[in-house]
């Protein structure tokens, strides 16, 4: 049981962070993006068309060699890291669901108000902006965990995630391989039933 709830754990923390960590570069661009309009509105557009147009998978496994041997990588048993490669390539698709809820309220006449009165912009988008958008982060957030979950589990099922002797889902799966048609064949049935 004890194994059961480190594996859960550790996919549970790493999928919790890398939401985080794309949330918050979403949620930061978006009411950058929306405030200022214009040319930085367009550089995000540009930015996150670039990243969306390469295949995330091959850049997922792409960074995840190339980060191995560095030091972040050892934070976490390589965890951090994974949490830093799925905010830098996951950002734009949930920046675009955020863009337009936060162009909306860029438009209302309180934000007006706000800078009419010398608001700064920071006061602006944390006071007048953010909470109009905090129901979008909630739901997107929230959808997107199970995708990072499964995403780390077929990395590390490949075994480029979670480094070893970490338990994770996806190396369990990996291990059991074998097994399958014996009496163990439990090591693989189990963590691919709870990663479904």
């Amino acid at each position: 049981m004890r194994g059961v709830v480190r594996v859960v754990r550790v996919s549970v923390v790493v999928g919790l962070l890398s939401v985080g960590l794309w949330v918050s570069v979403a949620v930061l661009l978006a009411l950058v993006s929306a405030y200022y309009k214009g040319a930085v509105d367009l550089s995000v557009v540009l930015v996150s068309d670039a990243v969306m147009g390469m295949p995330r998978l091959l850049l997922l496994i792409m960074l995840t060699v190339v980060l191995a041997g560095t030091w972040v990588c050892q934070i976490y048993s390589g965890a951090f890291v994974l949490a830093l490669i799925f905010a830098g390539t996951g950002w734009p698709a949930m920046w675009r669901s955020f863009r337009g809820p936060a162009l909306q309220v860029a438009e209302e006449e309180w934000v007006d108000a706000a800078k009419s009165f010398g608001q700064s912009p920071t006061a602006i988008m944390r006071k007048h902006m953010l909470p109009y958008i905090s129901g979008y982060v909630l739901v997107y957030g929230s959808m997107t965990l199970g995708g990072a979950i499964i995403a780390i589990a077929g990395l590390s099922f490949l075994g480029l995630g979670v480094n070893p002797p970490t338990p994770e889902w996806g190396r369990a799966v990996n291990a059991g391989q074998d097994y399958v048609t014996t009496a163990s064949w439990h090591i693989s049935l189990i963590p691919g039933v709870l990663i479904t």
